[in-house]
């Protein structure tokens, strides 16, 4: 049975528009599209806690013309809450160990608690705050919207496929790129058969050398075109006239992108992924997984426009039923994973 959600409190770092911490709050205090309707949480009150400040008019906006409730301390605005969000400052991947350990602290037990962003800064501090959270009776998960966004094909893995590679196509600075490309590639690889084993080795390629190891056969260069397939913002002459342009056959693409860097994983199950940020060649995410049989699933990870950025409308749905049901929307391993791949980039990064 559903749970009746009076009290959501959430906590940010900052508070600033078209952040993540804006778009969640937003979407539990006035609305949001889901299954067809407008939804809202009626006669459920909305907390929130901001630690270093930001907008304070547009908070005071939203206790004007929304009655959100503005606590200065966390244990207040914990109190009697259902359900407690905690948002990062910026994309969210670098976690805040400290305020995660005083917000579980903080909340009383049977509560159910999501993070966006990063888990912890590290693998250690990730596996700490899981502990706490299970040795207090909380129900812990984490993740960004980019693991639930929409997918153009709406594709997912058969269960218990047997998938040889996975490859990702992302953009941005360090570790936030690295942090969305495995918040969208994870979850589709995991549902592989055997599932999620973990990852027993991490190789770091830079610049010319990730051309080099394609070349080598460390990564596909027919996975690479498979998920720039389903690209629609493809760089170079497409941008100049609107023409197509196959930028990977052409070979093209080494002088698109900028400075572009990689990562190797290789898992404990006979599956390798790969992780490529090229800046410059596109600008949306793209993935594809070759399958033992040969075949491939492939898509887009889209992600609507600012500012209405209606992929944190589904992130608001997994957790509205989390908070509902009192069941994380996927396994907390998948958190640590994340915390622990990106602890290891930050070591291995050249």
């Amino acid at each position: 049975m559903d749970r009746q959600l009076r009290k959501i409190a959430i906590v940010v770092e900052e508070f600033t528009l078209r952040s993540p911490a804006q778009q969640l709050l937003d979407r539990f205090l006035i609305g949001y599209p889901r299954d067809g309707e407008f939804r809202r949480l009626d006669n459920c009150q909305v907390w929130l806690h901001v630690v270093s400040g930001g907008s304070d008019t547009e908070v005071g906006r939203r206790v004007k013309d929304h009655d959100l409730r503005v606590a200065e301390s966390i244990d207040r605005t914990l109190a009697n809450a259902d359900g407690v969000i905690v948002v990062w400052r910026g994309a969210g991947s670098k976690a805040n160990d400290d305020l995660l350990r005083a917000t579980l602290h903080s909340m009383q037990s049977g509560t159910l608690c999501f993070v966006h962003g990063a888990l912890a800064s590290g693998r250690n501090a990730a596996r700490q705050s899981a502990a706490l959270a299970k040795s207090r009776g909380l129900v812990l998960c984490s993740g960004t919207s980019t693991a639930v966004t929409y997918r153009l094909p709406e594709v997912d893995l058969p269960p218990k496929a047997k998938t040889r590679e996975a490859l990702i196509v992302v953009q941005g600075p360090f570790p936030d790129a690295e942090h969305e490309a495995l918040e969208g590639l994870l979850p589709a690889i995991e549902r592989r058969r055997g599932g999620e084993t973990g990852v027993k080795s991490v190789r770091s390629i830079q610049n010319d050398e990730v051309w080099r190891a394609g070349r080598e056969g460390l990564w596909s260069w027919s996975l690479l075109a498979a998920a720039i397939s389903h690209s629609n913002t493809v760089q170079g002459d497409p941008v100049k006239d609107g023409r197509t342009q196959d930028i990977v056959g052409q070979g093209l693409i080494q002088a698109l992108a900028k400075n572009p860097r990689g990562w190797v994983l290789e898992h404990h199950d006979p599956m390798r992924t790969t992780i490529l940020v090229l800046d410059g060649a596109v600008a949306d995410y793209n993935f594809a997984i070759r399958l033992a049989d040969g075949g491939t699933v492939s898509a887009q990870l889209y992600r609507p426009p600012e500012p209405a950025q209606e992929q944190f409308s589904r992130l608001a749905a997994a957790i509205e039923e989390l908070f509902r049901k009192g069941k994380a929307p996927w396994a907390i391993e998948r958190s640590l994973l994340v915390a622990g791949l990106l602890d290891e980039f930050k070591l291995r990064r050249r």
